[in-house]
């Protein structure tokens, strides 16, 4: 395909020393609706996230399984505080697993910030 034939698409250029424009042209789409993931165990350990309502945080509790019990409590203001806390401790050993804490310590912050109910796992938060 010749230059002038192609179609790209400036998106901008990131405003920081040594990036380059971002371009578009013709990427590959996929329609993830409906996907489902088969779940499986960290080894590492499990996480129960939840509100503090008294501190006013989003908290983080790292399980074993061998034991099933609270091992390290990380609290903080906001999901990267949470989570970076996390990475810098080590506790994660799947990809998806990180990836569902994000979506988890999002949607707490989100129910903190409006008053609403958390329920870790749930889709949605309520009234």
């Amino acid at each position: 395909m010749s230059e002038e034939n192609r179609e790209v698409k400036s998106l901008g250029k990131y405003d920081a020393k040594g990036f380059k424009e971002i371009t578009m042209e013709k990427p590959r789409e996929i329609d993830a609706s409906g996907i489902k993931r088969p779940w499986k165990p960290d080894m590492k350990g499990y996480f129960l996230i939840r509100i503090n309502k008294d501190l006013n945080k989003i908290e983080a509790a790292f399980c074993d399984y061998r034991e099933n019990k609270v091992r390290i409590i990380i609290r903080g203001d906001i999901p990267m505080e949470v989570y970076t806390a996390i990475l810098k401790e080590n506790l994660v050993g799947e990809l998806d697993h990180a990836m569902d804490l994000g979506v988890e310590l999002e949607k707490a912050y989100r129910a903190l910030k409006t008053g609403k109910k958390y329920t870790q796992d749930k889709v949605d938060l309520e009234d």
